[in-house]
């Protein structure tokens, strides 16, 4: 699956975030392309992702909880440097 990977509005990658999260739920993506999707979103947007140590309330308030829960894990080991 092709996902854009340099969004250029908060919205515009929380729906990003919500189509990857759905296709690692149907299975069409693996936790390592979901893991590095997610990472390269943080590593390049961390303004946009970043709420302080949070998801931004935006990008929480449009992927609902259980895809937030999804994202958190796949940051466990993301290494987030303001």
């Amino acid at each position: 699956m092709d996902f854009l990977l340099y969004p250029t509005t908060v919205k515009m990658l929380a729906a990003e975030l919500i189509i990857a999260c759905d296709a690692y739920i149907s299975r069409k993506i693996s936790d390592n392309a979901l893991k590095e999707l997610i990472w390269h979103y943080a590593k390049h947007y961390p303004k946009m992702l970043f709420k302080a140590r949070d998801l931004n309330p935006t990008i929480l308030n449009r992927i609902g909880k259980k895809r937030a829960l999804l994202v958190n894990k796949m940051l466990e080991d993301y290494k987030y440097i303001h």
